[in-house]
């Protein structure tokens, strides 16, 4: 071999190829199409495509013609490197959380990481800085996982132990049927959030401290709650909620974010409640369509 020279890979060039083609196209491809322009063994190209699908790198269409997906527009934001003009997102979630009187944010997921978008200022996110990165530890980014791959998924609910994978499954399987999920933090896990929200803030003046700082986040990250599921959110009775999260779509009907609020109350009501989730739901679709039209190229 020639020095300076690296032998490449064929299989892994074969999957770049599929990728780029997919790219560089003005539609969907079928598998056959996508074998026939590469000169690939469609048996090859259907495998390919069925592994990419899996962690959301492509997404196959009803018609079985494929398109990139969200998993690969996530990667697309970490390479663009944030330079996207986003105070218009500042302003919608400053509206949001003018209208529920709470806190908001907005995340979005980049390899193994929960990446902040977008926060108001609020106990809620005392600590919490747009572009702030976290580990994608589930629960965390659980309205935009369900929207992608199985594959993607499991990766994702094997990030906790074994003893709440059901219930967090069961959270994914929530949020595609009703399009959104409450939690409520066990009583005293509301201190421990608080204080830790507040070391964050404190050590964000201090860049010496970045890794700690860094340290304090992933424990946030760490504190989980307890979904409700539909028919309780739905009863007549009043009830805790911490945070409420939904899915954001794009154009092309790809789950690209997620959005919270968070209320972190022990007394909301049932009208409470759907005014709540009639606000996220009418947020949630203001950004979608902002994404298309602030941006050429997908959140």
């Amino acid at each position: 071999m020639p020095a300076g020279k690296t032998q490449s890979s064929p299989p892994t060039q074969r999957v770049v190829s599929i990728v780029e083609l997919l790219a560089a196209g003005a539609r969907p491809l079928t598998s056959a199409e996508i074998a026939d322009s590469l000169e690939l063994n469609r048996s090859t190209a259907g495998a390919i495509l069925a592994a990419l699908a899996e962690r959301g790198w492509v997404h196959r269409l009803p018609d079985l013609s494929y398109e990139l997906g969200p998993a690969l527009a996530a990667i697309g934001r970490q390479a663009d490197g944030g330079r996207d003009d986003r105070a218009w997102l500042d302003r919608e979630l400053a509206r949001l959380a003018d209208r529920v009187d709470c806190g908001a944010a907005l995340t979005t997921i980049t390899l193994d990481h929960l990446e902040f978008l977008a926060v108001t200022r609020d106990r809620y996110t005392v600590g919490i800085e747009s572009g702030a990165r976290i580990p994608l530890l589930a629960p965390a980014g659980a309205a935009i996982i369900a929207h992608w791959g199985a594959a993607r998924q499991q990766d994702w609910l094997e990030t906790r132990g074994p003893e709440r994978r059901e219930e967090y499954r069961a959270v994914l399987a929530t949020l595609r049927e009703t399009g959104y999920c409450a939690w409520r933090l066990e009583p005293d896990s509301l201190p421990n959030l608080r204080v830790l929200s507040e070391v964050a803030d404190h050590l964000a003046d201090q860049p010496a401290s970045s890794e700690l700082r860094g340290r304090v986040l992933a424990q946030l990250a760490a504190i989980g709650g307890s979904a409700y599921d539909r028919a309780t959110l739905d009863s007549a009775a009043v009830l805790p909620v911490s945070y409420i999260s939904a899915p954001v779509f794009d154009g092309g009907g790809h789950a690209v974010m997620e959005l919270q609020i968070g209320p972190l109350r022990e007394d909301v009501t049932r009208p409470e409640r759907r005014r709540y989730l009639t606000e996220l739901a009418a947020a949630a679709r203001r950004i979608g369509e902002g994404v298309d039209s602030h941006r050429a190229q997908r959140f």
